[in-house]
């Protein structure tokens, strides 16, 4: 559970605003106001059909889904400017070949999923803005009836760059800063100017208005984090002065592969004893009781053509298939699928082991396969830099 305020109203027709109540009232999808606006511009009758076929083998927990995911998942690229500690890419550990997503892998995996998506998220382990063809590929999602969703640290960012941004038709803009001052925003962007952040903010809310476009919704979105916490309502004010549309707090999470994760929780997360910060260090860590959601309507495409079902799957020795040699109907029913599936069914047992076995945010029932010991473990290392 995110903690989520929106800064300004946005403009919403009678219409919309009725089916916005009306989108209200179904579980799970609709939780976030940006998944109800991609319903509601972005559907077909082919996307409602399949989005309901969905929905409904998901609580009937099965094993094969005859749906298709309707949240892609495109990481342009796994190169970063930072070097954030809890992230794969920032320690120098990112468990696969570094590069940029070929343009044929991208345009493929659109392609096969237009008839079926509502979002693309262009982001996933890599600062996406340092991708050479990212207006295009925003352009290319655009042009096909599905929203588009990226996250940037904005700290690299032209002028140029800006326009272009607004004139891609990105949808929502999801900017990640974790603090309000240079010194506590550092402790984690480390290589990353807040004041710098700060002022390419300000162009692109002045650019926007200049130019004016409706898009992209802007998010500041704020991980926090024991060094942090105290700087929440200070940033959320700064949001506010920028002119940005929403400000929101999440908490943090350790990648699977990090060694002794006990103890860079006890470094980094807020104590859930906080009472000023409780919910916030909570939410995510929290087990829900459902199914795994993501097994069922997400698809994620690394650069190198790796797929797995979420984004905090990391490393290639985790994927689910090689988008490269094989579509996504072929990826999506195989033995990977079906056997991470199955640990959400009581009668379940499965066939080949998975990276989800591993995963503590959903309550699980069934069996898992037999253990490998091909578990790659990676060693926190901070202060080291990605290979080029």
């Amino acid at each position: 559970m995110a903690i989520e305020s929106t800064l300004k109203p946005e403009g919403t027709r009678p219409l919309e605003g009725r089916l916005l109540r009306l989108l209200k009232r179904v579980p799970q999808f609709t939780r976030m106001g940006r998944h109800l606006r991609s319903v509601i511009a972005h559907s077909t009758p082919r996307k409602v059909f399949n989005l309901l076929r969905v929905e409904l083998e998901f609580r009937l927990r099965r094993t094969e889904v005859r749906g298709k995911p309707y949240i892609l998942i495109v990481d342009p690229l796994n190169v970063c400017n930072l070097r954030c500690p809890l992230c794969p890419t920032g320690v120098g550990a990112p468990g696969r070949h570094q590069g940029r997503m070929p343009w044929e892998t991208f345009t493929r995996a659109i392609d096969e999923l237009a008839p079926y998506a509502y979002e693309v998220n262009l982001h996933n382990w890599g600062e996406s803005l340092l991708h050479p063809n990212i207006f295009e590929m925003i352009a290319y999602i655009r042009d096909r009836n599905i929203a588009t969703n990226m996250s940037t640290n904005f700290n690299i960012v032209t002028d140029e760059k800006i326009d272009r941004l607004i004139a891609s038709g990105l949808e929502y803009l999801i900017l990640s800063i974790d603090g309000a001052t240079q010194d506590t925003y550092a402790q984690y962007r480390v290589r990353g100017d807040i004041e710098q952040v700060f002022e390419n903010v300000a162009k692109l809310v002045r650019r926007r208005r200049e130019l004016g476009s409706a898009t992209p919704c802007i998010e500041w979105q704020f991980i926090v984090f024991k060094h942090n916490a105290h700087e929440v309502d200070r940033a959320r004010q700064k949001a506010a002065e920028l002119g940005v549309d929403r400000f929101r707090v999440i908490p943090p999470g350790i990648p699977f592969e990090f060694e002794e994760p006990e103890t860079l929780k006890r470094k980094w997360f807020v104590p859930s004893s906080d009472p000023a910060h409780a919910g916030e260090a909570e939410s995510f860590r929290d087990q829900m009781k459902s199914s795994c959601f993501y097994l069922y309507r997400s698809f994620t495409v690394n650069p190198d053509g790796g797929t797995a079902p979420c984004c905090v799957i990391n490393g290639e020795h985790n994927d689910f298939g090689d988008f490269k040699a094989h579509r996504v109907t072929e990826i999506w029913n195989n033995d990977k699928y079906r056997s991470a599936r199955s640990l959400f069914r009581t009668d379940g047992e499965a066939r080949v082991p998975t990276v989800c076995e591993r995963c503590g945010l959903f309550a699980k029932h069934g069996r898992a396969a037999p253990a490998t010991g091909d578990v790659l473990r990676i060693t926190h290392r901070p202060d080291a830099a990605p290979p080029h």
